[in-house]
């Protein structure tokens, strides 16, 4: 085939992968204006079809640019000697206009409300183009415009502004919560610290339905003062992100000082593991795994138990990653093979003695010590009357951990396409796993990364472990809607990874422009999907008008006042109106809060409901704070709807069975109810 055919199939297929990309783009621009409510069935109005219009000629410039740089070698080489030049003259003003390519669009993506309508489609363009753009404005070599090396390190370095910008997007004075949870969480971890914020007795811990683990990280800054609900936000953005990219830099060695690789090392970690996301205590955990490898037994020993013990009081399936981790490094170490061929200085015997001590380590402080210590009797235990589902059950033997994963219902359709989660759990984990997977097999392959057999298994059988325990944990209810609970795999190919990289496998990074174009296409594939999935999470915050925000406000702290003196007000939901004093300290009511409500209706325990329907009959409350409750349900063909019918069946329905709505305040989703003045409607009946 002759080259310029080879051009034609190649232009061809450029036009059809553009006309594809922009009928999807506006696909999903008139869907999500569909599902924001802007437009109905029939013609789009001027302002909407021009929206329309402008999105696609955008898509267009930056399909063109793509396509004919990648095409059309004679206008390559003169946009290439124009910008060599360009950048030989006034480097400073490339910089310049990069950051302009990249700044621009995360102020219009997380600031500007319209930009919501950009599909998945248009932020993939997007982010294939500002990428593109940035590296050739900004790369060094004086003869080529970019390479796979520098495209790499660009959209590396974008999708970690985007992704860290996001976590912070949401620091604000706004007193109500910004998601479902959000408000009642950070309650949850103020409690074990700044039990003095409420009025509660001084002599009674308050229950949370959180582990210690979480509690007692989130909840370090309430040790000192009770700080403004913006600080919090703060905090929770450096505790989401921070660590994730630490850990990294903890386990990627340095090689011959170069910082700036070992930089990158860490930001390529923060990416990888926030596909899930992954909660930080586990990255805590390896945190104190890396820091042990490579250290004398006398220190990786009890950092090895300090991590294992970490994890199990934050998830019992946790308990034994930190052993399995600290075995699998210590095991599969292998220094870089020495220059000189026949020598086996530098190479490393099976470390037996230090595997078997770090995994005796783990296996003692996640299972034997917190059992010792009877470590969950020393926590606050739930109210009378609500106990947990898991009580008395032994989650490390086979049978303990039957009867806790049969607790509630598995949704096997999460793992495929599904309303709560587009791509499923396999397509999601393939996509975020599959490319760094492939090239650690590379690496095996060519020997940069010579296993033998044992440390060969001793690599393989984790991950193989943990990918069926976080597909598993995927699939109940309530889970499925990200990666999150693939956290387990996910840190343990980082790891894998590290020991690749000791082994010898930096030197194909380091050298990447002169791998095979596949392994090439392999590392921009990652990278692309790196930041399109930052593209993708860079929403702006809808936060109400201030006016509408304290109408509210006002009106909630005068019923809440009043109620307060005749008898009990329960917050089932915005609870961190009381940790912030932006209501009066009236007496804390510990029972029946949102997440804890949610978790006994998605395992249908009827039992546990008795108390809650029969203190709703009596009237117990003289007013309740929840979000605005709805009777629909909605099936398992909406995002998450079997977990809304369990909470429509056990808590919405019941509740305006018995109580009716003082007020409803839409934009900061809150509502007032107050005991019925009439009987029960009709057919009203609890649980049914």
């Amino acid at each position: 085939m002759s080259a310029q055919t080879k051009r034609i199939l190649l232009g061809l297929a450029a036009v059809l992968v553009s006309v594809i990309a922009l009928l999807r783009a506006g696909q999903e621009y008139l869907r999500v204006l569909s599902d924001l409510g802007l437009v109905q069935k029939g013609p789009l109005t001027p302002r909407f079809l021009a929206g329309l219009i402008g999105l696609e000629i955008v898509l267009v410039i930056i399909l063109a640019g793509i396509w004919w740089v990648l095409f059309q070698p004679a206008f390559t080489a003169r946009l290439t000697r124009w910008l060599l030049s360009f950048r030989r003259r006034a480097p400073w003003l490339g910089w310049l206009l990069a950051a302009g390519v990249v700044l621009i669009p995360l102020y219009v993506l997380e600031f500007v409300q319209i930009s919501t309508v950009l599909g998945s489609t248009a932020r993939f363009v997007l982010a294939v183009g500002i990428g593109i753009a940035a590296t050739a404005l900004t790369y060094r070599d004086a003869n080529r415009l970019v390479s796979t090396s520098s495209l790499v390190v660009s959209w590396v370095v974008i999708a970690s502004l985007f992704t860290f910008s996001q976590a912070f997007v949401g620091v604000s004075t706004y007193p109500f919560s910004l998601t479902w949870s959000e408000g009642n969480r950070i309650w949850d971890y103020s409690v074990l610290f700044g039990h003095r914020f409420y009025n509660y007795p001084a002599n009674q811990p308050i229950f949370a339905y959180l582990d210690l683990g979480r509690q007692s990280l989130w909840g370090l800054p309430f040790l000192f003062a009770r700080l403004p609900i913006w600080a919090f936000r703060l905090w929770n953005g450096l505790v989401i992100t921070v660590p994730y990219a630490i850990l990294g830099w903890l386990a990627f060695k340095r090689i011959n000082k170069n910082n700036w690789v070992w930089f990158l090392c860490g930001l390529w970690t923060f990416l990888f593991l926030y596909q899930g996301p992954i909660y930080t205590p586990l990255v805590l955990s390896a945190w104190l795994v890396a820091i042990a490898w490579r250290k004398p037994l006398w220190i990786a020993v009890p950092l090895v138990m300090l991590a294992s013990f970490y994890a199990q009081i934050t998830r019992f399936t946790w308990m034994f990653a930190p052993a399995i981790w600290g075995g699998m490094l210590f095991f599969g170490d292998i220094i870089e093979k020495p220059e000189k061929s026949g020598e086996q200085v530098g190479w490393r015997r099976w470390n037996w003695g230090g595997t078997i001590a770090v995994v005796l380590a783990g296996i003692i402080g996640g299972y034997v010590l917190p059992n010792w210590l009877n470590f969950n009797q020393m926590v606050a235990q739930a109210p009378a009357g609500a106990e947990s589902g898991t009580a008395g059950i032994d989650t490390a033997t086979l049978t303990g951990l039957g009867a806790f994963i049969s607790r509630q219902p598995l949704l096997w359709d999460r793992l495929l396409p599904n309303p709560t989660f587009g791509p499923g759990i396999i397509l999601a984990l393939l996509i975020a796993t599959v490319p760094f997977i492939i090239f650690l097999i590379y690496l095996v392959k060519t020997r940069m990364w010579a296993l033998d057999l044992l440390r060969g298994l001793a690599v393989l059988l984790p991950p193989v472990l943990f990918l069926g325990i976080g597909l598993l944990a995927s699939i109940k209810i309530g889970g499925g809607g990200d990666l999150h609970n693939m956290d387990m795999f996910l840190v343990t190919l980082v790891f894998a990874g590290a020991l690749a990289w000791r082994a010898g496998g930096h030197k194909a990074m380091l050298q990447l422009d002169r791998q095979t174009a596949w392994i090439q296409g392999l590392w921009i594939l990652m990278v692309i999907v790196f930041t399109q999935q930052a593209l993708l999470g860079t929403q702006p915050v809808r936060i109400p008008p201030a006016v509408k925000t304290q109408e509210a406000l006002n009106f909630i702290q005068k019923e809440v006042a009043q109620a307060a003196q005749q008898g009990e007000v329960l917050f089932l939901d915005q609870r961190q109106l009381l940790t912030f004093g932006n209501v009066p300290p009236i007496p804390l009511v510990v029972d029946y809060e949102k997440k804890y409500l949610m978790d006994k209706a998605l395992a249908g325990e009827s039992n546990y409901f008795v108390g809650f329907h029969a203190d709703l009959a009596r009237h117990r409350f003289d007013l309740i704070v929840s979000e605005p409750l709805k009777i629909v349900f909605h099936g398992e063909e909406y995002h998450f709807g079997d977990e809304n019918d369990a909470w429509v069946k056990w808590v919405a329905q019941p509740i305006l069975c018995y109580y009716e709505p003082l007020k409803t305040f839409k934009e900061v989703k809150v509502e007032i109810l107050v005991p019925r003045s009439s009987p029960a409607p009709a057919g009203c009946n609890p649980g049914s």
